[in-house]
């Protein structure tokens, strides 16, 4: 048995997502590509997560301690990180960066020369009280989801907790069935009607709603295709139609 799990990690490392680039110097930007996702806080500009992946013309990671990223002037380097099963999930990964309402990437590659890599503007902040629902919801009354005045928040993403009906009325069996995903604008209302709580075989227990945003930025043309930057946001609210 050790010998098969030495086997199995051997195997693992060998068909390894890693570029042939993650070692040695990079001196050229056109050998890379870049993915870059800033996540932001709906309701404070300043708290962001950013992370960047480098990659290869065969699309395999490129993880290289002589680069660095420069996050608005603030350089940030690789983060080592262990995924499952021993592979390599690191990144390069910053958090709140000073924000003057652009986000700017810069690449210091291995001959310390730097590169753009791409820029997006922050999102607006939002109020997330702009957002009415009520929290405990009612079997016997339509579900109503209001919204007013938000500013870069598009998507509306609902899902659906059902309650299985189980012989056993003391056994809770929980599911879950088609998610509703909405375009919105900035002001609206939706109505999921009482009549959908119920069938046959379960009941609704509650609904997760998502409001999301997300935008792209432009990328330095140099890098390779399939380079993109993005930043995104997301206000969470729940409903529950259990009785207390």
């Amino acid at each position: 048995m050790k010998h098969l799990i030495l086997f199995l990690v051997f195997l693992l490392l060998l068909i390894s997502c890693n570029s042939d680039l993650s070692s040695g110097r990079i001196d050229d930007i056109g050998l890379i590509g870049a993915t870059i996702e800033i996540t932001q806080n709906p309701i404070d500009i300043q708290d962001s997560r950013v992370t960047i992946d480098l990659f290869d013309k065969d699309n395999k990671s490129v993880r290289n301690d002589s680069i660095t990223i420069l996050v608005n002037g603030i350089e940030t380097s690789l983060e080592y990180h262990q995924g499952l099963y021993y592979t390599d999930e690191s990144r390069y990964y910053s958090e709140n960066a000073p924000l003057n309402n652009i986000y700017n990437f810069e690449i210091k590659l291995s001959d310390g020369k730097k590169y753009h890599l791409g820029s997006i503007s922050a999102l607006s902040e939002e109020k997330i009280e702009n957002i009415e629902c009520d929290e405990q919801g009612d079997l016997n009354k339509n579900t109503v989801i209001k919204w007013k005045e938000l500013k870069n928040i598009n998507e509306l993403t609902i899902y659906t907790s059902i309650l299985l009906k189980t012989p056993n009325s003391n056994d809770k069996n929980y599911s879950s069935k088609d998610v509703i995903v909405k375009q919105i604008s900035s002001t609206g209302e939706f109505i999921i009607p009482k009549s959908e709580y119920f069938d046959p075989k379960w009941t609704v227990s509650g609904f997760e709603l998502k409001f999301t945003a997300k935008k792209f930025g432009k990328t330095n043309p140099k890098l390779l295709e399939g380079s993109k930057i993005s930043i995104s946001t997301l206000i969470e609210k729940n409903i529950n139609l259990e009785k207390e």
